[in-house]
Parts: structure tokens; C-alpha cells; sequence
């Protein structure tokens, strides 16, 4: 069940690209960051835009050697594909629902995420609402879907959804972010299949993180999503058939995640995410 495609690659050597390209974003993130903190150890003042800008940069070269290693393209770069606007407004508060779900479920062991500055100044909301809110998702989505999702999509599109959306998941570092991470993985990935158009994810990512963003300076915002999550939670529940349908096609295909195995770059990095994520919780 390892066999290979037209482009000569194993499965398990996909996967394994995918990882080593993995620990090029993780390394990059880490050396930006150190980079951009080296003026504040020298008491010069710096600001945390720095390091966010740094870090969400980190994608570009890890995505470049990645498309390189595995002749991979990325597809939908010059349509809005088919059914746009109706599989955005439907995705949306799905992708809320999962947020606000997870959101309740760490509260009950009262864990939180980070949090931005309470009152950050005009220009730094500016430039905040451009990395994250803009730049990030745009470099995310090339990385995780316009590469790593076309890259394992010949061994099936579920099956190439769960591996990059669990590498996805890693590359976040943290429990409290990494299981709705997750699951916005799984919600990108069916929305760039349904439309053919790597914006579709772009602007579901983009729309997540502008919310995430601007609730954190303005509270008040928390109730439109709410409201988006429980259209979400309806509309999840009236895609039960094709989430069973998906499932059942994933099941016939399980024996596929045996290459994890033969995929040391990928499951090295899932264990550095779990010691991650125990440590930042007995940390907290």
C-alpha cells in the first residue's frame, strides 16, 4: 500500500518531504523570533509585530524547498473555482462552530489562549490586522493546502485533508490552539476541493483570524460568533451523510497510515507537539 505515482514519490516519501519541510518552518520560526528579540536584549525597544512578522515569513523558503523536493503545484491560484460565495457563506460559521466548541471545552479546565495587548496603539492595530489577519493565512494556505494538500492529494483527497491538517495542528505548538486548528484544517481542505480555488481557504483563513484579531481589542464581537457557530452547529449536523460518507472512503484507505511510520520527519515533529503542549500545560 506504498505504492507510487507519476511523479515516482511513495507515499511515505511524501509524507516524509512534508515533514522535513515542517522542521524548516518550526527551525525558521525559532531563528526569526531569536533575531527579532535580539534588540530588546540590547535594551533597545522592539514590539511583538516584529517577531509575528518574522515568524509567519518563516513559510515561504520551507514552502519553496517543498515544491521543489516533490514537483508539486499549486492548483486554483488563477480561478475562484466553482460555487465560491455559496461554499464561503456555508463554511464560515462551521469553522466558528468548531472554534467556539473548543473554546467552551478548554474553559471547563480553565485554560486559555494567548491574548493580545488591551489597547494597542492605531498603527500597531494596523499592522497586526495585516500579518495575522492578511499575511499569515495567505502563507499558511500555500503552505499547508496549495502544497502539502496537492501533495498527498494522489493517495485521496481525505486522506491528504487529515495528514496536512495534523501537520497544520503541529506546527502551532500548542494544545489550546492545535485540536481547532485541526479541525479548520479538515474545513479548508473540503472547501478547496469543492471549488478548485486555493482562496477559498485563503479567505476562510482570513476571515477567521481578522474575527480572532479584532475580538480581542473588542469583546462585543464575541456574539456574532456565537451566532455563526450555531448556524454552524446546524449546518454540521445536516452534513452528517457526507462527514459518514468521507469517513467510510478514509476507512478504506486506513492501511495509508502505516507510511507515517516510514515518515520520521512528520511523527518526530507530532511528538515534539505533544511535549510542547504537555509543558505549556504544567506550565500554565
Amino acid at each position: 500500500m506504498n505504492h507510487t505515482t507519476d511523479t515516482g514519490l511513495s507515499c511515505a516519501r511524501r509524507i516524509q518531504y512534508f515533514g522535513l519541510a515542517m522542521w524548516i518552518y518550526v527551525v525558521l520560526q525559532f531563528v526569526t523570533g531569536f533575531v527579532g528579540a535580539l534588540p530588546a536584549l540590547l535594551g533597545i525597544n522592539t514590539t511583538w509585530l516584529v517577531l509575528l512578522g518574522g515568524t509567519v515569513v518563516a513559510g515561504l523558503p520551507a514552502m519553496a524547498v517543498a515544491l521543489q523536493t516533490t514537483h508539486t503545484k499549486v492548483e486554483g491560484l488563477k480561478t475562484t473555482g466553482h460555487h465560491f460565495v455559496s461554499t464561503y457563506l456555508r463554511y464560515v460559521p462551521m469553522m466558528f462552530f468548531w472554534n467556539i466548541a473548543f473554546g467552551l471545552f478548554w474553559q471547563l479546565f480553565q485554560v486559555s489562549d494567548q491574548t493580545l495587548p488591551a489597547a494597542p496603539d492605531p498603527l500597531d492595530m494596523v499592522l497586526m490586522l495585516l500579518i495575522a489577519g492578511f499575511i499569515g493565512p495567505v502563507v499558511e494556505e500555500l503552505f499547508f493546502r496549495g502544497f502539502a494538500y496537492n501533495c498527498l492529494k494522489p493517495y485521496g483527497a481525505v486522506f491528504a485533508a487529515v495528514i496536512s491538517s495534523l501537520g497544520f495542528s503541529f506546527l502551532h505548538m500548542n494544545f489550546v490552539q492545535g485540536f481547532p486548528v485541526f479541525f479548520f484544517g479538515l474545513v479548508f481542505c473540503a472547501g478547496y476541493e469543492r471549488t478548485g480555488s486555493i482562496w477559498l481557504p485563503i479567505a476562510l483563513h482570513v476571515t477567521n483570524n481578522t474575527l480572532a484579531v479584532l475580538n480581542g481589542w473588542f469583546p462585543q464581537l464575541v456574539w456574532i460568533m456565537m451566532v455563526l457557530a450555531a448556524v454552524g452547529l446546524v449546518l454540521t449536523v445536516l452534513a452528517a451523510p457526507v462527514i459518514r460518507r468521507d469517513w467510510d472512503a478514509l476507512m478504506e484507505k486506513v492501511r495509508l497510515f502505516r507510511c507515517v511510520k516510514k515518515a520520521p520527519a512528520f511523527w518526530l515533529l507530532g511528538i515534539l507537539y505533544v511535549l510542547t503542549g504537555i509543558w505549556f500545560a504544567v506550565a500554565a
